[in-house]
């Protein structure tokens, strides 16, 4: 304990005497801007630039009480430029040495609008929900791809992985020069467009992609839209980069872009074997629709995380991975009512993994289980869109979008299990593949100011197949599984298929009774027919086959769902408060067939409600609550009631009385920032209520389980919530963030009913540079607590994990970037404790104006072997070590077009 009070001590302590040293040297200028009628200007831009080579612009915007606040260098001469939308720029030449306050005042300009923008080039504008940033105001010299570009603008982040927020929010559209960027996806964008072809950045907020619904649908999405530097607006650019490195390591990544007035063309590739994924989970989820689409019950969280490729995209640790991934995009006006868009996307690769696992079993039995699993896994998998969007006239939209896309593979995984009364050996082959093909027409007509109405049609097919074929080394299930002695090993088949249709019409008009009240009625109806197949039988060595259908084995399984419903929702607005209240009635009708035979037909309708109240503080400050009532059903794989095998351990069976599950949903979102005080805030709270709910029950004996499926109206809540503040002093900027998930319910185990509860807490602290002739440094620490409590036992975990990042910029020509992170990971109900560190460092060299660059790029330096994690549930707690790819050198050159 000792070592971590000071490992974080000395994170702290270099922090403080580096912002000591900086405040010695700089000094503040603040005071107020006014208009000519003294009233105050918000939002408005004031640029200090040195007349000198050893001072550097400075940039500040004034609050919503028109207050500004600049750090400047003692005894230095500053040209000032203040300005504002509107309003002449205002002029003038400082020197101070001493904190001092100037105000200033502006007055409305006789120029047109467009006039002033061009003159005085605001480094800053804000404009209700759309922030521009012109980003030669805030670069530093060290950016080589957007991602470089976007950190350093006020309240913007990057994480590690590409995903962007904009004060707080998830970006969730990416465009350039207006037009969307491959998928809109931030991550391909993000990691490849690069930073010297960047004039500006647009940050809007509540995007709607039909200008005439902005205002009445409810967007809660943040886009991106990178604007060109001039000369970069129909060109070619882009770089290629080629890799090579000890042990065979190599990289290739091509990335070109042409952009003209009508044309945009994009091509990505990158092939590697050193582990880097160009193409991850969360970019496959966002294809998908995005987590708000697995939310609202139009996607299903169990088809998307559960599908073959999507395990293949999860694994994040390997010990090999080898990557080939290639992206193009066309974006063509075809003519100026007409745009077609299209991409299309081919990745594949090679995985090995190998994993080791101490579990603990918390049931009557108290077993320990070792259990070691290897894997190599190949997948192929191609995403191709077509869209075309059709505008005759600024009050009609029409778009047809078509998706289409394939994963193919074969994967073949190896598990050693022990416990203190068995040695057991398992292999598993697999074949999967799917295809699917989902097709979208929307049609957005306004009438009117006040009538507007929106027609949407959706129709998705998707078929998919796999071959299991497991090799035991001794009969699993005896007594359940009517296994035939046939020598030394047991051979099970199993074929699985899946298919479904979906088709769905939504519309919804918007009327607009006044400024202050608007009235929406809406209606639909959602037809969905998916057929699941199952057939597990063991291959003899005579080459007969033994059927397990007699024993409960085998699934035939036909579920079909017709909802169809009809609701209002009413928006109003009272000052500075929304609220838009809404009412749905669903009605629902399915039916189960197994091997042809109906076993389910059933009916019944229920009633949701919704509200929405956002309350606008001022134009930087919002709190906005979020409640509905959830209604979904599951998929035909879980109403499929007869065995089937899924892991080497566990037997699973439906059931097909499950109905629709139904959840309270409340959430609050509040943020703020202040450019003026430097301050970024934003929280979230929610919380879940369960009333009718599909869980599993367990039957455990030893390491075996068999798991099936009830519908229940056992209790169960979740509350979760996060915030982060961040806060900017002088060329330091100060983050603070925690986060807690807190749950309880009950499960069925052993046919007990066991309540539970579980406790995560975590937060985050880091400070970071932002020099331009400096080494810019990020020094970070978090730490995790999880809780796990039963009627029969508890557990708790802790995980700290302090890091530092460098980008140090030096000889004008190097860039040296280098990343350390130790973790530490204690599990107090055994006393087990594991420590591990990762490092990776690179050095860049570029000579300015040189098209050609070259890199040496290390990962894992300290040649780590494995990572530690623990998961649990309801019954065992696992201890596990993933291997990772060991130490990799490479050495990069580059071409820049």
């Amino acid at each position: 304990m000792l070592k971590k009070i000071s490992l974080r001590s000395s994170i702290f302590l270099f922090v403080l005497v580096l912002s000591t040293s900086l405040w010695s040297q700089q000094i503040e200028l603040r005071g107020v801007i006014n208009d000519s009628l003294q009233q105050p200007l918000p939002f408005t831009n004031i640029i200090a630039t040195p007349f000198a080579d050893e001072g550097s612009i400075t940039f500040a915007i004034s609050d919503e009480l028109g207050r500004y606040k600049l750090d400047l260098v003692r005894d230095i001469t500053y040209k000032l430029e203040i300005t504002h939308l509107g309003f002449s720029k205002g002029m003038d030449t400082i020197t101070i040495l001493k904190n001092t306050t100037r105000n200033f005042t502006l007055h409305e300009s006789m120029e047109s609008l467009e006039e002033v923008i061009i003159e005085q080039q605001m480094a800053v504008i804000v404009k209700e929900d759309t922030i521009t940033y012109r980003v030669e105001q805030f670069n530093t010299g060290e950016e080589r791809k957007l991602r470089e570009v976007l950190k350093n603008l006020p309240g913007v982040e990057v994480d590690r992985e590409g995903n962007v927020s904009v004060n707080g929010k998830k970006v969730t559209k990416l465009m350039v020069e207006g037009k969307t960027f491959f998928t809109g996806d931030t991550k391909l964008g993000v990691n490849n467009i690069p930073a010297d072809a960047v004039a500006e950045v647009q940050a809007l907020d509540n995007y709607s992609e039909v200008a005439f619904l902005k205002g009445l649908e409810d967007s809660d999405k943040m886009a991106l839209n990178i604007k060109l530097k001039e000369g970069k607006k129909k060109f070619i650019f882009g770089d290629i980069e080629a890799g090579a490195g000890i042990e065979d390591r190599y990289l290739f990544h091509p990335t070109l872009f042409y952009y003209s007035p009508k044309t945009a063309i994009n091509v990505i590739g990158d092939f590697n074997n050193i582990g880097e994924k160009a193409f991850t989970m969360s970019d496959y989820i966002n294809f998908e629709g995005g987590y708000a689409s697995l939310m609202d019950g139009s996607n299903s969280f169990s088809n998307i995380y559960n599908s073959d490729f999507a395990q293949f995209l999860s694994q994040r640790d390997f010990i090999y991975n080898r990557n080939e991934f290639g992206a193009g995009s066309l974006s063509q006006e075809i003519s100026p009512s007409l745009q077609l868009d299209a991409y299309s996307i081919v990745s594949g690769g090679k995985v090995e993994t190998r994993t080791t696992n101490e579990i603990t079993y918390h049931t009557d039995a108290g077993l320990d289980e070792f259990r070691e699993s290897t894997t190599s896994n190949q997948v192929f998998f191609t995403l191709s869109k077509l869209k075309l969007r059709y505008q005759p006239n600024a009050e009609t939209d029409v778009s047809y979008d078509a998706l289409f896309k394939t994963s193919s593979g074969d994967a073949a995984q190896h598990i050693l299990s022990q416990t203190p009364k068995n040695v057991h050996r398992t292999q598993i082959i697999q074949e999967p593949k799917s295809h699917e093909l989902n097709q979208y027409l929307n049609y957005n007509r306004q009438f009117s100011y006040k009538h507007t109405s929106t027609l949407t049609a959706n129709y998705q097919y998707h078929e998919s197949e796999n071959v299991n074929d497991w090799l035991f080394d001794r009969p699993v299930f005896s007594g359940i599984i009517p296994f035939k002695n046939d020598g030394d090993v047991y051979n099970l088949l199993q074929n699985t298929s899946y298919q479904s249709h979906n088709a769905r019409v939504d519309l919804k008009h918007y009327w607009v009774l006044n400024n202050l009240n608007h009235l929406y009625p809406i209606a639909g109806v959602n037809y969905l027919d998916q057929q699941y197949g199952t057939l597990d039988y063991q291959e003899l060595d005579n080459g007969s086959i033994n059927h397990f259908k007699e024993s409960g084995f085998n699934n035939g399984l036909d579920f079909r769902l017709l909802d169809t419903y009809a609701g209002l929702e009413f928006k109003m607005k009272r000052g500075d408060l929304i609220l838009k209240p809404a009412l749905t009635y669903h009605l629902f009708d399915w039916q189960v067939r197994q091997f042809e035979e109906e076993i389910v037909n059933k009916s019944k309708g229920a009633l949701l409600p919704a509200l929405m109240a956002k309350y606008e503080i001022n134009s930087s400050e919002n709190l906005t609550f979020k409640y509905n009532l959830r209604s979904n059903f599951t998929d035909a794989t879980r109403y499929a009631n007869r065995l089937r095998l899924i892991n080497f351990n566990q037997l699973f069976r439906g059931n097909e009385e499950l109905e629709n599950e139904l959840a309270h949903s409340l959430s609050l979102r509040y943020y703020k920032f202040n450019m003026y005080r430097g301050l970024f805030v934003n929280g979230n709270l929610n919380y879940t209520r369960r009333l009718n709910s599909i869980r599993n029950t367990s039957i455990i004996e030893g390491i075996d389980q068999i798991n099936t499926l009830i519908f229940t109206d056992m209790p169960e809540n979740s509350y979760s919530g996060n915030a982060s503040i961040a806060k900017q002093i002088k060329k330091l900027k100060f983050t603070l963030s925690g986060n807690a998930i807190l749950a309880d319910y009950s499960r069925i185990i052993n046919n007990e009913i066991i309540d539970y509860n579980t406790r995560n807490y975590s937060y985050a602290v880091k400070g970071e540079t932002r020099f331009r002739k400096l080494p810019n440094l990020e020094l970070g620490y978090s730490q995790d607590f999880n809780n796990f409590k039963s009627d029969n036992f508890s557990n708790h975990f802790t995980q700290i994990s302090p890091y530092a990042n460098l980008d140090y910029d030096f000889l004008n020509d190097f860039i040296l970037k280098a990343d350390y992170s130790y973790n530490y990971y204690e599990n107090e109900g055994n006393n087990q404790v594991n420590r591990f560190q990762i490092g990776n460092a690179s050095l860049f060299y570029n000579k300015e104006d040189n098209p050609w660059s070259f890199e040496i790029d290390v990962k894992n330096i300290f040649n780590v072997h494995y990572r530690n994690s623990n998961t649990f549930n309801e019954f065992l707690i696992t201890d596990q070590r993933i291997y990772i790819q060991p130490r990799t050198f490479l050495f990069k050159a580059a071409y820049k077009i």
